[in-house]
């Protein structure tokens, strides 16, 4: 699609959370879960997100996005299999009524091993670091 050409990486991830907000919030409704206990569970991405989009802003990574042909960087990598990973359960979740504020906090309970790896690749990568 050329659209998505245009995106940046930032944008492009906020494009898919608000996608997947809606989608999810469809499904939700015509499941019967509650869109409250919904909201709490994006809550539980919203830190993973934010940090990434600060981490991209802080240090931008010289790689093509996700979206692109080419290389991917690793933080945009994480950032992807999170919400990959995040999208799965909340869907397997609403699809069986299985609650959703539980997993949110289990959701929440690996925001600070992710999130901090993230943050840190923005101040010394991986790479410069395997490199000594």
């Amino acid at each position: 699609m050329k659209i998505l050409k245009d995106f940046g990486k930032r944008e492009a991830l906020i494009y898919i959370i608000v996608f997947l907000w809606i989608s999810l919030g469809i499904m939700a409704f015509w499941r019967g879960a509650s869109l409250s206990d919904l909201a709490v569970y994006f809550g539980s991405l919203t830190t993973y997100a934010a940090t990434y989009i600060w981490a991209e802003s802080k240090r931008p990574s010289v790689k093509t996005g996700i979206l692109k042909p080419g290389p991917s960087s690793r933080r945009e990598i994480m950032i992807y299999a999170m919400v990959f990973i995040w999208a799965i359960a909340g869907i397997v979740a609403i699809w069986f009524a299985a609650n959703l504020e539980e997993l949110s906090v289990y959701f929440f309970s690996l925001t600070g091993f992710v999130t901090s790896w993230l943050a840190g690749e923005a101040y010394k990568p991986e790479d410069r670091i395997n490199k000594k």
